[in-house]
């Protein structure tokens, strides 16, 4: 995309937002239905499902009256959606941004994503943040990793119902009821969700998409070293079964935020 770099080594890839450009802004329009209802309740030619309906809602609703912190974490996590959607064609988003039950962020599991080729499901976690006064780019980096990886680490393991519960439903609103591979994912999120209620769920069963997504200034770029560095080690010490990892990059969020106010017509 225009303004969009990208780079894919491996298991690993960075993505540095350069300019929020107009094909960027395009990608969001185009798709905002889809990421935040899921692609069966977007095909509906239903009002509330269409994008005026849903932009409006999410700043109202969901976004504009919640703190740095919670917004910060729900643009990454928007920023994640459209870029898998764009540069990872060997993966499907399979579940929705919005959170049915509450007007807050989604428990659980950020996204689950779908690779089509190997029948796998991927659970997903994304970090948000700014640098800090104290750290570069490259550490701020590395620790919003940190955070994703030993977050998923632990709730991989552990014997709570609820998770699996709320990514079968989450699959179910997401997936296009005419899908092929509906059943497939349902039935392995429901495997996970057994192994958890018998006591024995472990983070080694589950393959596992990492990302961090810094608003920083883009001109201290990440050093691919970095995110290369932090995917090597995690490998090496199995903690899950496969990775990927994604380092995101963008400004301010303000111009981002400033988007989506003007398309929610304020």
């Amino acid at each position: 995309m225009d303004g969009v770099s990208f780079k894919q080594v491996d298991q690993y890839a960075l993505c540095c937002i350069e300019n929020f450009s107009d094909e960027l802004k395009q990608a969001l329009r185009e798709n905002l239905t889809r990421i935040c209802h899921g692609a069966d309740q977007a095909s509906k030619d239903r009002a509330i499902y269409k994008y005026p309906a849903t932009i409006k809602h999410f700043w109202e609703e969901r976004y504009s009256q919640k703190a740095w912190e919670t917004r910060i974490g729900m643009l990454g996590e928007l920023l994640s959606h459209v870029i898998i959607l764009k540069l990872f064609p060997d993966f499907d988003v399979v579940s929705p941004f919005f959170n049915m039950e509450e007007k807050s962020i989604r428990k659980g599991f950020d996204l689950l994503l779908y690779e089509t080729s190997k029948n796998n499901v991927w659970i997903t976690e994304v970090k948000s943040g700014g640098k800090g006064k104290d750290k570069t780019s490259c550490t701020a980096t590395n620790a919003l990793l940190r955070l994703a990886r030993d977050d998923l680490k632990k709730r991989l393991a552990e014997p709570e119902l609820n998770h699996w519960l709320n990514a079968i439903n989450a699959a179910r609103n997401a997936i296009h009821n005419k899908a092929k591979y509906r059943d497939s994912v349902i039935e392995i999120l429901e495997m996970e969700g057994d192994l958890a209620e018998g006591n024995g769920a472990t983070a080694s069963d589950n393959n596992v998409f990492l990302i961090s997504a810094l608003f920083s200034d883009v001109s201290q770029s990440i050093a691919e070293q970095t995110v290369s560095k932090f995917t090597t080690k995690l490998v090496a010490d199995s903690v899950f079964k496969t990775v990927w990892v994604l380092s995101l990059h963008k400004g301010t969020m303000d111009k981002l935020e400033a988007f989506l106010k003007t398309e929610a017509g304020y």
